[in-house]
């Protein structure tokens, strides 16, 4: 194992040449030169840091006696939430028909006053506009 490390460090110094600059520089250049690899993209990786890869681990169960002294079974519960949804929705049905039944009482009022007033309600003359042609006849005769 040590000699490939070792064949692998003189691959990298055979590759990388600095000529002319101390083995200082030189070394920082490689560093420098190493870290600007670029990472795979992320989804050809097997597993990625912002992805949890793990389910969570279930916590074992406590067995003993519990806290609630009568435990009321699941189906009461959600009978008794079905039966106070079914109340909710018959108040809000039954304030719909009374605001649908108000509403149509003031319309019928409104039809009423409009009957009453339409005999009152001075008639509007049809004023047709007046004929160009019939315009300019009077004017050639005067």
């Amino acid at each position: 194992m040590p000699q490939q490390n070792a064949q692998e460090g003189q691959a990298d110094d055979l590759l990388t040449v600095f000529e002319g600059s101390s083995a200082e520089d030189g070394s920082h250049a490689r560093q420098l030169w190493k870290s600007m690899t670029l990472l795979p993209p992320l989804e050809s990786r097997l597993a990625s840091a912002d992805i949890r890869q793990r389910l969570p681990v279930a916590r074992p169960r406590r067995r003993g006696t519990s806290n609630v002294a009568n435990p009321v079974p699941l189906t009461v519960c959600s009978e008794r939430q079905r039966e106070d949804e079914r109340r909710r929705y018959q108040a809000m049905a039954d304030q719909r028909k009374e605001v649908m039944a108000l509403l149509g009482r003031q319309r019928q009022q409104r039809i009423q006053k409009e009957h009453l007033s339409a005999a009152v309600k001075p008639k509007k003359e049809v004023v047709e506009p007046p004929d160009p042609e019939i315009e300019l006849d009077k004017e050639l005769m005067l």
